[in-house]
């Protein structure tokens, strides 16, 4: 496991909550992730130093942002802080709303005409906060937040209030700020496709407790976590690069855990990152591999787990290629005829156009 860069152990009391929670954030995307007032965003301010009621210690590498006998101020914690509603300051221009974040800068940070070209902020300079969109808003709130020079990007919900359009444009934004600008983020959400599209981990909170923290695919792919990830079906998130491309069958070839998978023509060059759901009503068991199917991919698979789902449907819990779980749903003449019982050899049939998750992938 890559060592934490933020570690934390925080508590905080208030009249019919209880905020407990110990974690670290890493390099990459952290998502922030749980149902509304689970207390997210008390801990994304106690992290920024915003809550002086809030107990416990936080370190970011070897400095101490707070112990039980010491508090470093907000503004001298290097957090940068967007919020859902930008408060951007509507008396300046997008420039001056951009230099106000730079004259705060109190160490080394990304250099302006960078963030600009990042961010695509140079049509926005001399307008004003109130003619922009809410998306145009978000990326100017995202500029001041970066030229600040932030030791981590801590963003509340900065998407919540934009159409599904606009947050699909500024999603990748996101996404390539840890590489680009070498900080780390952590992203409040309560929306999964906006975890699974982002996030390189994930910290699941319950009721003002922090549950766990897990890559992405390890969290989604754990049937202990479907419950408080929303009670969603039984699915695997797999993460997998472009191995090739076949232009004259309008295919492209993915490397994963689980084997090599065909799925239809993306617009990535090979060695691109690419994530994959699968669920299991995508998956279908067979005895033997069909010489000739519209199905292209057929994985070898063993059964791992079978779990009675009620209404005569059986969950099987599969284990393909280099220890991939998948999972199935069967009903009880299938697993009958299928002979299914733990250690049984099957072959999955995966459709290639049910792999992708539309936008999960960074070219």
């Amino acid at each position: 496991m890559t060592e934490a860069l933020l570690d934390f152990s925080l508590s905080l009391e208030r009249p019919g909550f209880t905020l407990a929670a110990t974690g670290g954030l890493q390099p990459g995307v952290t998502a922030l992730f749980g149902h509304s007032g689970c207390g997210k965003t008390t801990l994304l301010r106690c992290l920024a130093g915003l809550e002086p009621r809030c107990r416990g210690e936080v370190h970011y590498r070897d400095t101490p942002w707070q112990t039980p006998t010491f508090v470093l101020p907000a503004h001298r914690r290097g957090a940068g802080l967007v919020f859902q509603d930008t408060r951007l300051f509507e008396h300046l221009s997008v420039a001056d709303n951009l230099d106000y974040g730079l004259r705060r800068r109190h160490s080394e940070g990304p250099a302006h005409e960078e963030v600009i070209d990042a961010l695509g902020l140079a049509p926005l300079l001399d307008r004003a906060p109130a003619g922009l969109s809410g998306g145009e808003a978000q990326r100017v709130a995202l500029g001041r937040a970066l030229l600040a020079g932030p030791r981590v990007l801590l963003l509340d919900e900065p998407l919540a209030a934009l159409d599904y359009a606009r947050r699909r444009r500024i999603m990748p934004l996101i996404r390539a700020i840890p590489e680009r600008f070498g900080i780390p983020v952590l992203y409040v959400t309560h929306a999964r496709y906006e975890v699974m599209e982002l996030a390189d981990r994930v910290l699941l909170m319950d009721e003002g407790q922090l549950l766990t923290q897990a890559p992405v695919g390890q969290l989604f792919s754990d049937p202990a976590y479907w419950p408080a990830l929303g009670d969603i079906a039984p699915m695997v998130v797999w993460d997998a690069r472009v191995a090739a491309r076949d232009h004259d069958w309008g295919l492209t070839t993915l490397a994963t855990e689980a084997g090599r998978l065909r799925v239809e023509a993306l617009p990535l060059p090979r060695g691109a990152e690419v994530r994959l759901r699968v669920t299991a009503r995508d998956v279908v068991l067979v005895d033997e591999p069909p010489v000739a199917c519209g199905l292209v991919n057929t994985l070898p698979v063993v059964v791992r787990g079978l779990v009675p789902e009620g209404g005569g449907v059986m969950r099987v819990e599969l284990q393909a290629g280099n220890g991939a779980v998948l999972w199935a749903q069967v009903h009880a003449q299938a697993s009958a005829s299928l002979r299914l019982e733990i250690g049984r050899r099957l072959h999955a049939l995966i459709r290639p156009q049910v792999l992708m998750n539309p936008g999960v992938y960074s070219p």
